[in-house]
């Protein structure tokens, strides 16, 4: 289940988030992993992560995340958005081009990792 904090999505993004993780589960190291969004919106910096669980009830240590996807982007930089991946510890510069709102910038980054997904299976 999505954790959203500093904004209420309009529907459409609402629809888009529940989506991804209803629909998406990615194979990583031999396991399947089922993807949690997590929204971040600040006054000075947006945040949108994504992060990838066993698919399985979690063992007796808790919850594990063997990959986690975060991108953000300060407010006023709205041209550029930082993604950073955890499995090969990497971060690259993304252009986003305009981004109106704090929905648009949600939308890009679901976009984004959707389409990651796809050329990475």
């Amino acid at each position: 289940m999505a954790k959203i904090y500093g904004i209420k999505p309009q529907s459409t993004t609402q629809k888009l988030i529940e989506q991804f993780e209803e629909e998406v589960m990615i194979r990583h190291d031999n396991q399947q992993l089922v993807g949690t969004v997590y929204v971040d919106m600040q006054e000075s910096r947006w945040a949108v992560a994504f992060a990838y669980n066993y698919s399985h009830k979690p063992g007796i240590h808790g919850h594990e995340n063997p990959l986690e996807v975060r991108y953000s982007c300060p407010v006023q930089e709205n041209g550029s958005v930082q993604m950073f991946r955890s499995d090969d510890a990497s971060e690259k510069t993304l252009d986003a081009g305009s981004i109106k709102d704090g929905d648009d910038f949600i939308r890009f980054a679901i976009t984004q990792e959707r389409t990651f997904i796809a050329k990475a299976a």
